[in-house]
């Protein structure tokens, strides 16, 4: 009897067990089956999403592509449409009744925007013994592109032509120039040497116009950094767009050496015994026959005559410092051409420099506390050599070459801090350096950053736009350096 019992109890709690089991299984098999699929929707979801992603920012880069909102508008759908396609293929997973819908609008003056909607029904599997066969997925994704300002500011200094780096500069340039797009971006060009020249006034029409200008640029003469860099901005200062992205791609392979400003004339009857001039071991500087026909005054006080130009540093002999070796100038601060040209004007009629340039330090008198652009050849860059002594104690010495580089460091680094400050455009500059030229300086890698407020820079201001020092090694790498910053200006445009 004791047997029998037991026998029946196992047997009751084996069905209740079955009972359970099945009861279990009803709960959970469907919960587990909502989560087989659920996973698989939300992995099809943040595909299908991606895909809109990838869409909308592939469609805003191809807005520089088109003249007018209509062409660009059906250059960027495509685009989008193909971007789309690469990560979300029809059938994909079995999903059926795909859609996806680009549409080009302009928001606001100088921004366009990208906007897609994509759906596609993915299939449910477990689900189905519920009744449902499928579940509707819907993304939405948008990107704007803002249009660009750019001022190209590219140096033809004579060490781009010892290094033969012309071709590579025109062919890097017109690369970067075919990046933006027509009737939406505006481009312009500046070239510079000693002195500057505006080659191309920014426009939306720069097609083929700057392109024709950059096949055009020419090397030689000095590296007047500081004017050139501050005629760009002043260019989109006059443009007055703060609706665009406002951009300064400054070239150059070499550190300054020339400066601009007005120049004072030295003091009637200031003659000075210097024995270190190269050309002779005794030299007294007898600026008498610079002054216009009227003469200066004859006592003091008075205010030296100004003359407007550029003096650049020359290097000699045995002074790899620049210790004593000739200044030069006064050039026409405008001038197009290979080199420099001497000023054929009133302005130099009479002066030693008008038939000699090399001989600008006898007539003038010392280096302005600032370039004619208002930027201080004195900020604490670099540090300049001022007299001790005489009538012009205190001031910086034009008679020294490495003194008037060192100006000329301070004031193109002054003008780039300059630039930054201007809160409505908020310009960024971007700075490209080329290396390898054989007996030449290298750029001067932290002036670069500094210009560029590089992250790299020890003065680096977070609270400024964030620019980017780019270093070509040799001219086989310029195209690269010049997509490189093409790239960072377009993705900073989105």
């Amino acid at each position: 009897m004791g047997d029998l019992h037991d026998r029946g109890t196992r047997n009751q709690r084996r069905g209740v067990a079955i009972v359970y089991t099945t009861l279990t299984l009803l709960v959970f098999l469907p919960m587990v089956g909502l989560a087989i699929d659920g996973g698989i929707l939300y992995f099809l979801k943040l595909r299908l999403q991606q895909a809109v992603d990838a869409g909308v920012l592939a469609g805003a880069r191809s807005l520089s592509r088109g003249q007018d909102i209509a062409s660009q508008a059906a250059n960027a759908q495509a685009i989008a449409n193909m971007f789309f396609d690469a990560n979300f293929p029809e059938g994909f997973w079995g999903t059926t009744n795909l859609t996806r819908t680009p549409v080009v609008t302009e928001t606001e003056t100088r921004l366009r925007r990208v906007h897609m909607t994509a759906s596609v029904d993915a299939p449910l599997y477990f689900m189905r013994v519920l009744g449902h066969e499928y579940a509707h997925l819907e993304v939405v994704a948008e990107a704007h592109r803002r249009d660009v300002n750019v001022m190209m500011v590219l140096d033809r200094s004579g060490s781009m032509e010892q290094a033969q780096a012309c071709d590579d500069l025109r062919d890097a340039a017109t690369s970067f120039a075919n990046k933006f797009a027509v009737g939406r971006d505006r481009l312009g060009l500046i070239t510079f040497n000693g002195a500057y020249s505006l080659d191309f006034a920014p426009s939306f029409d720069f097609q083929p116009g700057i392109v024709n200008q950059i096949s055009q640029i020419a090397c030689g003469g000095w590296t007047g950094m500081s004017q050139a860099l501050w005629r760009g901005y002043e260019e989109l200062a006059a443009l007055n767009d703060e609706g665009a992205l406002n951009v300064i791609l400054f070239f150059t392979d070499g550190r300054p050496t020339a400066l601009t400003a007005e120049w004072p004339v030295k003091m009637f009857g200031d003659w000075r015994f210097d024995a270190n001039w190269p050309y002779s071991s005794e030299v007294y500087y007898d600026r008498s026959s610079c002054w216009d026909s009227d003469g200066p005054p004859t006592s003091s006080p008075w205010e030296p005559l100004p003359k407007l130009g550029f003096i650049a540093a020359g290097r000699y002999g045995g002074d790899p410092f620049n210790l004593y070796g000739p200044t030069y100038g006064i050039y026409d601060h405008d001038v197009k051409a290979t080199g420099p040209v001497p000023i054929n004007s009133v302005d130099s009629t009479g002066c030693n420099f008008s038939g000699q340039p090399r001989y600008v330090r006898m007539d003038i008198a010392y280096i302005p506390e600032s370039d004619y652009y208002g930027n201080s050849t004195d900020n604490g860059y670099k540090p300049v050599p001022r007299f001790a002594a005489g009538a012009y104690a205190g001031k910086i010495r034009v008679d020294s070459p490495q003194g008037l580089r060192y100006a000329a460091y301070n004031a193109t680094d002054d003008a780039a801090f300059r630039i930054r400050q201007d809160e409505a455009l908020r310009p960024v500059i971007y700075v490209i350096g080329l290396g390898g030229v054989l007996n030449a300086e290298p750029p001067d890698h932290e002036l670069m950053r500094r210009m560029a407020n590089d992250p790299a820079s020890p003065i680096y201001d977070r609270s400024k736009p964030t620019g980017l020092y780019v270093y070509a090694p040799g001219p086989e790498q310029l195209n690269e350096a010049f997509l490189r910053v093409a790239s960072e200006i377009l993705r900073l445009a989105l």
